[in-house]
């Protein structure tokens, strides 16, 4: 990468962090994100019904199909005055270009996006099949509708979903679970008493948490239950006791839990709790919520994303390690799992090989004055290309690959 190209790849990379893009609010970025790939003589550039666009090199010869995806979606910035750096302004300094979703997933998106385009410019004589660059909406609410949508789309034989991973190759990821849990109660003054609804949340969430105990595995570590959200209803009115209360838990998933399994175990509980406190009324639901996509329709979730793992001598895994080593860096299998969903599908549902490659550390993403190290994100768009090349230079077919079989 010469400094004309690295100076586009930060270029590319501010401008996508300058468009605010919350879940659901996505199209300026995604007209912006599409006019990119049409100059960069991307072959065709899609949009689904979801708003995710589907960017496609081809190489004009038979072969499989890669897919590199990442989000367009960021998580809120909460209050900009907590901010050094303007959230949206993608400024530049001591090597790192700040803003929300910088890491997650900006940076990646910019190095995916130009890591196509410019293997067609430099390679493209030499290779075979077609390379699909995804850039997906609501990944932080809907993660699985999304992805889903894609999958059916482009039946890829190959998957590298881009996360913030350090560099390191990653080859699974814990699931996720959303659980809603209700208490409900008597709408009258506050003064009458002190077993409202939201009284009886505060004693139902100790005891969940008292009575859970987290499955460990050695690869994915931890089946983490953590408290995301406590709502109340009727809300802000302070001398009315709620009718009902709802809190959220999220999750997170080992290999062989599912969802009836997940429910059974928090279910189980509040029958117990309900034995043992007075008056508690309480039920537990996966809290898959809906929403409306940019372009007008309706994205739902079933609020349940299963763990998935590819075994690590998988000729896939190797070859993205290959790539990795070509493009000069020290190839590395990560120890541990990735912390993203949208593998869910691809490597989860569809058992097409999947691995989690990205720069920059998941420990960036979601904070304020959240940043992507220059240098790291020229490494991670050298290493998305070279993974391209390796994968469309193969002769062999990966096992488990879903688009030549289409």
């Amino acid at each position: 990468m010469d400094e004309a190209r690295r100076d586009d790849l930060v270029q590319l990379c501010q401008g996508l962090v300058r468009y605010p893009s919350p879940s659901g609010g996505e199209g300026e970025i995604a007209a912006f994100l599409r006019s990119v790939m049409v100059s960069l003589g991307y072959d065709s550039v899609q949009v689904d019904g979801y708003g995710s666009l589907i960017g496609t090199v081809d190489f004009g010869s038979p072969g499989p199909t890669l897919l590199l995806e990442a989000q367009m979606d960021h998580a809120e910035s909460g209050d900009p005055g907590e901010w050094r750096h303007y959230p949206f302004g993608g400024r530049v300094e001591s090597g790192r270009i700040y803003g929300r979703g910088a890491t997650d997933q900006k940076g990646i998106l910019a190095a995916m996006v130009l890591a196509l385009a410019w293997l067609k410019q430099d390679r493209g004589d030499l290779l075979c099949g077609r390379a699909v660059m995804a850039a997906m909406v609501h990944q932080e609410s809907f993660e699985r509708a999304a992805s889903k949508l894609v999958a059916e789309r482009v039946r890829p034989d190959g998957v590298v979903s881009g996360e913030p991973s350090d560099l390191t190759v990653e080859r699974g990821q814990r699931g996720r679970a959303s659980i809603a849990v209700e208490t409900f109660g008597r709408m009258e003054h506050s003064s009458m008493g002190d077993n409202s609804s939201a009284d009886m949340m505060v004693r139902l969430v100790s005891r969940l948490k008292e009575d859970y105990v987290p499955k460990v595995d050695p690869f994915f570590g931890e089946a983490t239950m953590t408290l995301t959200s406590l709502h109340s209803y009727p809300a802000d009115v302070r001398t009315t006791m709620p009718i009902r209360c709802r809190g959220t838990f999220d999750r997170r998933i080992l290999p062989g839990e599912t969802a009836q399994s997940v429910m059974r175990d928090i279910e189980a509980s509040i029958s117990s709790a309900m034995r043992d406190i007075p008056g508690l009324k309480a039920r537990a639901f996966l809290d898959g919520g809906d929403g409306h996509c940019y372009t007008g329709a309706m994205i739902s979730s079933e609020g349940f994303a299963p763990a998935w793992e590819i075994e690590a001598e998988h000729p896939f895994v190797e070859m993205v390690l290959d790539g990795v080593a070509e493009a000069g860096l020290e190839p590395v299998l990560s120890n541990r799992s990735g912390f993203g969903t949208n593998g869910c599908i691809y490597g989860g549902d569809m058992s097409v090989p999947t691995v989690v490659f990205g720069p920059s550390r998941r420990e960036l993403a979601h904070v304020v004055d959240e940043y992507i190290e220059v240098d790291q994100l020229a490494l991670g768009c050298k290493c998305y290309g070279s993974i391209a090349e390796k994968f469309l230079a193969r002769k062999e077919e990966i096992p488990g690959g879903e688009g030549s079989k289409a």
